[in-house]
């Protein structure tokens, strides 16, 4: 039942990428508009799939699309966030599903009339950031594929290890000279209410990786 469930949605889903597509493809143009909307898809989908599986495996958990609750300027691509705004959707949404954890899409939003936006690179760990500080979270934790941030590249240095530990101020620094595991953007709402971030590692979830606070 739940399997018919997904598959239905998925398929829908699927047929207005399809349709959206063609249109393009007939046209032969792709506004950031248009693209913004198509990039949407992917996170839709995998959001509404983890959701199901959750509730399968007996974990209580809601699908929330962030374009309900995370309202953007039209700039399509790497729009930037309404805060004031966001902040009273986000914390309006989870003061009315506190019983269910909220299986979140990253990346996506979406501006006054509905278009869909999207955030930019990093924009999943942005959102997570954007909901972290509008929640006054305890902590944000960022699942990644490398054992937190390292003293150097470790395709060009084979010594390079983790570091346990650094500021705001110095992961601000590094992301801009080049450390692509966390993005500024991400930073800025957690530092404003000094929110500490944990970069962790999904492949290694036992190592503790790096804080920034």
């Amino acid at each position: 039942k739940t399997y018919k469930k997904i598959e239905s949605e998925i398929k829908e889903k699927h047929q207005n990428l399809t349709d959206l597509l063609n249109g393009i493809y007939l046209i032969r143009e792709c506004s950031a508009r248009t693209s913004d909307h198509v990039m949407s898809f992917g996170e839709r989908n995998s959001a509404f799939i983890i959701s199901h599986a959750l509730n399968v495996h007996g974990i209580p958990s809601e699908y929330l699309d962030a374009r309900k609750i995370i309202r953007t300027d039209k700039r399509f691509t790497n729009a930037n966030v309404h805060f004031s705004t966001t902040q009273k959707n986000i914390q309006a949404h989870y003061s009315e599903h506190n019983t269910k954890l909220q299986v979140v899409t990253g990346f996506i939003a979406s501006e006054e009339s509905g278009l869909t936006t999207t955030l930019g690179r990093g924009g999943s760990d942005y959102t997570a950031a954007i909901l972290a500080s509008s929640l006054d979270a305890d902590q944000l934790d960022i699942w990644t594929d490398v054992d937190g941030l390292l003293s150097s590249d470790p395709r060009k240095v084979k010594k390079s290890f983790t570091l346990p530990e650094i500021s705001y101020r110095e992961a601000m620094e590094l992301s801009h000279f080049g450390a692509k595991v966390i993005y500024p953007p991400t930073i800025k709402p957690a530092l404003e209410k000094k929110i500490p971030i944990y970069i962790r590692n999904t492949f290694n979830p036992d190592f503790g990786g790096t804080r920034i606070a």
